[in-house]
C-alpha cells in the first residue's frame, strides 16, 4: 500500500490556505467590522450605564450601606441591567412611534431641520441612505444589479436598478439606475438608461456592495469557476 509523504501533503494543502486568504480575507473583514462596531457601541453604552450610579447621592451608594463588597457589585449590576432594559424599552417605543402618523410627521420635521445644518446634513443624509439601502425594507429599492457602460462606451460600471422609468414624457423601456461611487456607496449618480443597454450581472445586492466597497478585490465567483481557478 502506498503512503503519502507528509511533506507532499503539506505542499498540497498550501494552495488551499493561500486561496483562503486571497479569496475570503476581505469577506471576513466585512463580517467582522459591523460586529466589532456593534460590540464597541454596546460596551460603551454598558460602561456609561454602569457609571450612572454615580449620580445617586453619596448616602445611597451601595458601598456605603452594604458591608459585603460582592453585594454592592451585585446591586450595581442589577441597577445597570434595569437601566439597560429601560433603554431597550425606550428604543422600542421610539420605533413603534415612528410608524404612527404623528411619529412620521415629527421625524419628517426633525429631518427637515437637520437638512438646514450645513455639515450635519451631509452626515445624516449619508447614514440615512446607507440604513435604507441595507435594511430589510430598503432592500426592495434595488431590484437588480446590472452592468452598464458608464461614463463612456467601453468602460463598465455596476449599477442598481431601482425602478422602471415613469412619469410625464418618460422614455419607454428605460430604467432608473443608481451607480454608486467607491469606496463610499452612499454617493453616486442617478441615470435613466435604455434597458437594452444594460447587461445582467447575476449578482446579489450584497455581493455587489462587497465588490464596490472593496474596490473590486472581493468579487463573487463566476458560475463553474473552481476554487483553484
Amino acid at each position: 500500500m502506498k503512503t503519502s509523504h507528509p511533506r507532499r501533503a503539506s505542499k498540497k494543502n498550501l494552495p488551499n490556505f493561500t486561496a483562503l486568504l486571497r479569496d475570503h480575507f476581505v469577506s471576513g473583514l466585512f463580517v467582522l467590522t459591523p460586529l466589532a462596531v456593534i460590540t464597541w457601541i454596546l460596551s460603551a453604552v454598558i460602561r456609561a450605564l454602569w457609571g450612572l450610579h454615580g449620580i445617586l447621592p453619596e448616602s445611597w451608594q451601595p458601598e456605603n450601606f452594604l458591608q459585603d463588597p460582592s453585594l454592592a457589585v451585585l446591586l450595581r449590576s442589577g441597577f445597570t441591567l434595569g437601566l439597560t432594559l429601560l433603554l431597550a424599552l425606550g428604543i422600542s417605543i421610539l420605533g413603534w412611534a415612528s410608524r404612527q402618523y404623528l411619529g412620521k410627521k415629527l421625524l419628517e420635521l426633525i429631518a427637515e431641520i437637520i437638512q438646514r445644518i450645513p455639515v450635519v446634513r451631509s452626515i445624516y443624509s449619508a447614514l440615512d441612505q446607507m440604513i435604507k439601502a441595507f435594511s430589510s425594507g430598503g432592500g426592495q429599492q434595488f431590484s437588480r444589479v446590472v452592468y452598464l457602460e458608464y461614463p463612456r462606451k467601453g468602460i463598465w460600471a455596476l449599477g442598481f436598478v431601482t425602478s422602471p422609468a415613469r412619469g410625464p414624457a418618460a422614455p419607454a423601456s428605460h430604467l432608473n439606475i443608481f451607480v454608486p461611487t467607491t469606496p463610499n456607496p452612499t454617493g453616486g449618480f442617478h441615470l435613466i438608461v435604455p434597458e437594452s443597454d444594460v447587461r445582467e450581472s447575476q449578482m446579489s445586492v450584497e455581493d455587489a456592495f462587497k465588490t464596490i466597497l472593496s474596490l473590486g478585490v472581493a468579487q463573487p465567483r463566476a458560475r463553474g469557476e473552481t476554487h483553484g481557478g
